[in-house]
């Protein structure tokens, strides 16, 4: 005969999702058994731990005077990138002396600034190399043209001064002068005339000799082997000399050489015949 044994005498847990996550109203949860130690901490305790953090600590500030001390660390190469031979040796030459100390205690803004400060260098970006070198790239400015104020300079596109020019001849590039000697509105004066310039065809930009701004907003252009001055308007420069070249040969024609057209005015020109010469005048009888 066989006998069942049945499981009702066993307690059986419900599965965890089989459980009910809010209790009744009325309902009482079941108490959580306990079976932790309480643990004091003891004033040894707080000490050990004071003691560990200064410990730490000035293990921390004994690494640190270590490492800005370390000679190892000390910047002793300066690698300058740049295009421009005579500037990268004038930087070389200037930090070939020991004089910027730890690579950690370094500014490189400050060292970026020294270096901008020069007339050549238009940007610059300063990087460390670890352990004891630096890495200075440089952008530098390019000559634009000859500003004559306070003396013949070279002057870059913004009109930033370069170095002092001593001869015509060493430079192949126009020359931006003001009647009054850039007195006022330098800036808005230099930038009309590099606008007329780079608007300016290429033959012509390349036999230009000069352009004399004004406060009257417009330019005086010459020319080499020309001894004609041609005035325009700092609006279309360029359209004004093509209409002087369009009629020039129609205005010698009536009115003999020129010395000066002015194309500025709005629906007329102002002509300049040129002097002539004293030989072509002439000469009084002498008595007997």
């Amino acid at each position: 005969m066989a006998t069942v044994i049945s499981d009702l005498g066993r307690e059986r847990k419900p599965p965890l999702f089989a459980r009910r996550l809010f209790l009744r109203p009325g309902e009482r949860a079941l108490a959580l058994k306990k079976n932790r130690r309480r643990r004091v901490l003891r004033g040894r305790h707080v000490l050990l731990l004071i003691a560990l953090q200064a410990g730490f600590f000035l293990a921390l500030r004994e690494a640190y005077l270590f490492l800005i001390t370390w000679d190892e660390l000390a910047i002793r190469k300066v690698q300058v990138v740049c295009a421009k031979d005579n500037l990268r040796q004038t930087l070389e030459n200037h930090f070939a002396v020991p004089r910027l100390g730890n690579i950690l205690l370094c500014d490189l803004e400050a060292v970026r600034a020294q270096v901008r400060g020069l007339a050549w260098v238009k940007d610059a970006s300063v990087q460390k190399v670890f352990p004891s070198g630096l890495r200075i790239t440089v952008v530098e400015r390019t000559p634009f043209a000859l500003l004559d104020r306070d003396g013949l300079r070279l002057a870059d596109e913004e009109g930033h001064a370069l170095e002092p020019v001593y001869s015509l001849e060493e430079y192949a590039l126009p020359v931006v002068s003001d009647e009054t000697g850039f007195a006022s509105g330098f800036y808005e004066k230099w930038d009309a005339a590099a606008r007329c310039y780079k608007t300016l065809p290429a033959a012509e930009r390349g036999q230009l000799l000069g352009i004399r701004c004004s406060d009257f907003g417009t330019l005086e252009l010459a020319f080499k082997d020309d001894p004609v001055r041609i005035v325009v308007s700092t609006a279309s420069p360029a359209e004004g000399l093509a209409a002087f070249r369009s009629r020039r040969a129609e205005w010698e024609g009536l009115f003999g050489p020129l010395a000066l057209v002015n194309m500025s005015f709005d629906g007329r020109v102002y002509v300049r015949p040129a002097e002539p010469v004293a030989d072509d005048l002439a000469q009084p009888d002498k008595g007997d």
